[in-house]
């Protein structure tokens, strides 16, 4: 099944509520327009014939929302969906050692997480320097790699890259 190269859909967490003061982090839900965000990105995705092989979201409420909006407007099954604790505010370090450590018969990773980790580990693959990963932002990016142990900095190329505002 392993092809020559991998693909890495990377998705920032939608939009989430700060009115609660009391909410441990991990806690906090999305807001409405989090909400709507995520399901025109999935809307969008599902446009793209996305289908990643597995999607792993962060244990965050507003990470495994947004997971679940985007999976079930894409159309995706989700037994594909896994929650990882070790994404919470995962740096670009970290989440390039779990990207590292994949099975190579997965070709395509979606990873729901958050910034700066993901913003950073956008540029790092990429060797672009956009300075902003919006809320809900999606970056697909191509790894000329047949396993994901090759996959190190600026071997990435971003095949596709959408933010909502964009869709509005």
């Amino acid at each position: 099944m392993s092809n020559t190269t991998k693909k890495l859909t990377l998705i920032r967490h939608a939009k989430s509520c700060w009115d609660d003061g009391e909410l441990d982090d991990k806690q906090r839900p999305l807001t409405r327009r989090g909400e709507k965000d995520a399901a025109h990105i999935g809307k969008w995705l599902k446009d793209q014939k996305w289908r990643p092989d597995t999607m792993w979201s962060s244990n965050a409420l507003r990470a495994l929302m947004t997971t679940k909006i985007i999976a079930s407007t894409a159309k995706l099954s989700l037994s594909s969906l896994e929650k990882k604790k070790k994404l919470y505010l995962a740096e670009a370090s970290e989440l390039l050692g779990i990207i590292n450590n994949l099975d190579d018969r997965i070709d395509h990773l979606a990873l729901v997480g958050h910034n700066p980790g993901l913003l950073d580990l956008v540029n790092a693959l990429t060797g672009e320097m956009i300075e902003t990963l919006p809320t809900c932002a999606v970056y697909i990016i191509e790894l000329p790699c047949r396993t994901w142990q090759d996959v190190t900095t600026g071997c990435g190329t971003t095949q596709a890259k959408i933010t909502p505002k964009k869709l509005r």
